[in-house]
C-alpha cells in the first residue's frame, strides 16, 4: 500500500511547469516582435538628423549596403527572373499546344479524304483506271481530234471525282468555286485545265491546240487525280 502511494506521488507533475512554459513563450514572442519592429524601423527614413540611425540593427546587418540588404536584393532579382522565365516558358508551351492542335486538324482533314476515297478506290481497276488509260491513249494519238477528246474526257473524270467526294455545286465550275485550298490543294491546276476544256467545248475547231499543249493539260488533271489517289 505504501509503495502504491509512493508511485502516485511520483507520477504527479512538478507544480509550476505550465506557467514557466507560458512565460518562456511570451518572452520569445516579445523578442521576435522587438526584432521585427527594429527591422521595419530600419527601412523608415532617418529622422535623427545626425546621419546615424538604428545603429544596433546596422551593426548586425551591415547597413543599407550590408549582407542583409544584399540578400533581399538577390532574392528580389531571383524572384523576378523566375517569374519572367516562367512566363516565357508558359507562352512557349501555349504556342506548342496550338501547333499540335493545328497538326491534329490537318491529319483529320487528310484522314477524311482517305475515308471518302475508300469506296471510290475499290472501283478503280474496273472504272477510273480504264477511263484514265483511254485518256492517255487519246492524248498520245497522232489524230488532233483525239487530243481534244482526251481533255474533254479527263474533265468528265474530274467532275465524277468531285461528286463522289461530296463537293457541293450544280456544275463542275460551281463545285470548284465552292472549294478552298484547305480541302483541295491542287485546285489551281483543276481550274486551269477546266478553263481550257471550256474553250475547246465553246470554240470547237477554232481553238488551236497542239499535242504538246494537250499533254500539259492532261498532266494538270493527273496532278489533281494523284492528290486524291483517284488514278
Amino acid at each position: 500500500m505504501a509503495d502504491k502511494k509512493d508511485d502516485k506521488k511520483g507520477d504527479k507533475k512538478p507544480a509550476g511547469n505550465t506557467a514557466e512554459e507560458v512565460a518562456i513563450a511570451i518572452f520569445i514572442a516579445l523578442l521576435v516582435l522587438a526584432f521585427l519592429a527594429q527591422t521595419v524601423s530600419y527601412f523608415q527614413p532617418n529622422s535623427t538628423g545626425n546621419g546615424v540611425s538604428n545603429s544596433y540593427f546596422e551593426m548586425i546587418t551591415g547597413g543599407p549596403n550590408g549582407w542583409f540588404a544584399n540578400t533581399l536584393h538577390f532574392i528580389t532579382v531571383a524572384i523576378t527572373a523566375y517569374v519572367t522565365a516562367a512566363t516565357i516558358f508558359s507562352m512557349i508551351i501555349f504556342l506548342a499546344i496550338l501547333y499540335v492542335a493545328w497538326l491534329t486538324y490537318q491529319l483529320g482533314v487528310e484522314e477524311k479524304k482517305k475515308n471518302l476515297m475508300s469506296p471510290v478506290a475499290a472501283e478503280l481497276p474496273s472504272m477510273q483506271s480504264q477511263k484514265w488509260h483511254t485518256v492517255l491513249a487519246h492524248v498520245n494519238s497522232q489524230n488532233p481530234a483525239e487530243w481534244r477528246l482526251s481533255i474533254l474526257e479527263a474533265d468528265v473524270m474530274l467532275d465524277d471525282m468531285m461528286q463522289s467526294l461530296g463537293f457541293h455545286g450544280e456544275t463542275l465550275g460551281d463545285r470548284l468555286k465552292n472549294t478552298s485550298k484547305a480541302d483541295f490543294k491542287t485546285i489551281d491546276a483543276a481550274w486551269e485545265a477546266h478553263k481550257i476544256r471550256n474553250a475547246i467545248a465553246h470554240e470547237g475547231s477554232d481553238f488551236l491546240l497542239s499535242q504538246r499543249e494537250s499533254k500539259r493539260v492532261i498532266e494538270l488533271y493527273s496532278t489533281v487525280f494523284k492528290e486524291f489517289a483517284y488514278v
